[in-house]
C-alpha cells in the first residue's frame, strides 16, 4: 500500500456525499463553458520570468500542520501584493485540511485559481468550474489512461486549464500523449513522499517548449528556484515554504527580486 491509497479512499467518500447532495446530472446542466479561465491561468505562467504559483494549505501528510491559517482572504492579498502571479488552493478535506469554500475566499486576490485535489471523475472537473477555479490539478499516478484522458477532455470543455502533473518517465509520455497546455512535474514521489530536486531536473527538459512547464515540490528558497528556472521552468507551485513564512509577501517579493536580478 502506497501512501497516496487512504488519500484517495477517503476522497472518493467526501466525493460520494457530494454526488448525494448533487448529482452529476445537475451538475452538467448548472456549468457553462468559459474558455477565458483557462486562458487566463496560462498567461499569467508566461511572464518572461519564473512565475510563482502560491499556494494555501494548512497542512500536508509529509510535513503535518503548516499553519492555523483563517483568513484565506487576507492571505491571498498578500500573495497577490508580493507578486504571486496564480494561487493553488488546496481542496482536500482530510489529509490537507482544505475545503472547497476556500476557492471562493480567495476570488477577490484576483489572481488565476488552480483547485489542487485529487480529481478522479468528471463531476470533480465539473463542480472545480462551478466553485470559480480556472484550472484543475490531474495526476496521472491517480488516473488509469482513459480516465485521464477523459478528465482531461471534460476541462477542455468547460474551459479549464488542466495541469498534468508527472513524477517519472511513463506519466510523462502519458501526459505528452494529451498535448497539453502545462505540464508539471512534481519532486515528490506520491506513493513514497520523498523529494528529490533531480527529478524535475532531469524530466523538464523532455517538455516541449510551446508547453507551459512547473516545477512543483521541495522548493525552498530562491537558490531551489534558480535551480528548477535552469531547467526549463516557466512557473514554480510552492506551498510550504510559504505556508510556514511569518512574512509571505516579503518573502515572494524577495524571490522575486532575486529572479529578476
Amino acid at each position: 500500500m502506497s501512501r497516496l491509497d487512504p488519500i484517495l479512499r477517503d476522497v472518493r467518500a467526501r466525493l460520494a456525499e457530494r454526488r448525494s447532495q448533487m448529482s452529476l446530472a445537475d451538475l452538467r446542466a448548472s456549468v457553462r463553458r468559459d474558455e477565458s479561465r483557462g486562458r487566463r491561468f496560462l498567461s499569467a505562467l508566461r511572464t518572461g520570468s519564473l512565475a510563482i504559483i502560491a499556494e494555501c494549505k494548512r497542512a500536508s501528510p509529509s510535513a503535518g500542520p503548516l499553519s492555523g491559517e483563517v483568513d484565506w482572504k487576507l492571505r491571498a492579498a498578500q500573495y497577490a501584493r508580493g507578486g504571486a502571479a496564480a494561487l493553488s488552493i488546496l481542496t482536500e478535506c482530510d489529509h490537507f485540511h482544505g475545503a472547497p469554500e476556500h476557492l471562493a475566499e480567495v476570488r477577490a486576490s484576483k489572481l488565476p485559481l488552480l483547485r489542487k485535489d485529487f480529481l478522479l471523475d468528471e463531476s470533480m472537473v465539473l463542480e472545480s468550474a462551478l466553485w470559480g477555479a480556472d484550472a484543475v490539478l490531474l495526476l496521472p499516478v491517480a488516473l488509469d489512461g482513459a480516465l485521464l484522458a477523459e478528465l482531461f477532455a471534460v476541462a477542455q470543455q468547460v474551459g479549464l486549464a488542466a495541469l498534468v502533473e508527472v513524477h517519472d518517465d511513463a506519466e510523462l509520455e502519458r501526459a505528452l500523449s494529451l498535448e497539453p497546455d502545462l505540464i508539471g512535474v512534481n519532486a515528490r514521489d506520491l506513493t513514497t513522499f520523498e523529494v528529490d530536486l533531480a527529478t524535475v531536473e532531469r524530466l523538464l527538459p523532455r517538455i516541449p517548449n510551446w508547453i507551459a512547464r512547473v516545477a512543483e515540490s521541495g522548493l525552498r528558497d530562491e537558490r531551489d528556484l534558480r535551480r528548477v528556472r535552469a531547467a526549463g521552468a516557466d512557473a514554480a507551485l510552492v506551498g510550504e515554504a510559504l505556508m510556514r513564512s511569518s512574512d509571505p509577501r516579503a518573502l515572494l517579493t524577495h524571490w522575486k527580486t532575486v529572479l529578476r536580478g
